[in-house]
């Protein structure tokens, strides 16, 4: 995380005054860390997924595949998802913020 990066992560922490503090914490903790900052780059991005199903992505491959016949986006999510770990261009739009409509999804875990 590089300072000019602290804003943008700000705006979407709802209690700024916690994540100063954290942020401050973290700071500390890194300035003893031995790895670079590129070794600890590569260690987080092979430990965490750029690319999870996430609800509002599965309401529009489920929307279109009922309401149109049409599994597309049900295969492109598939293909995306069998390399969570990728960098894939073509898919980043999969990794964005979901959309404000996508607050209102309810999920059952017995579905």
């Amino acid at each position: 995380m590089t300072r000019q990066n602290d804003a943008q992560l700000r705006d979407l922490i709802l209690d700024r005054t916690d994540f100063a503090a954290w942020l401050a914490r973290y700071r500390e903790r890194l300035a003893q860390d031995p790895q670079s900052s590129l070794e600890r780059s590569r260690a987080m991005l092979s430990y965490n997924p750029k690319f999870i199903l996430r609800n509002h992505l599965a309401e529009i491959a489920i929307r279109q595949a009922e309401d149109h016949q049409d599994f597309s986006e049900i295969e492109r999510l598939r293909a995306c998802l069998a390399q969570p770990f990728a960098e894939q261009i073509e898919n980043h739009h999969y990794a964005d913020l979901p959309p404000d409509w996508a607050s209102t999804l309810s999920v059952s875990c017995s579905s």
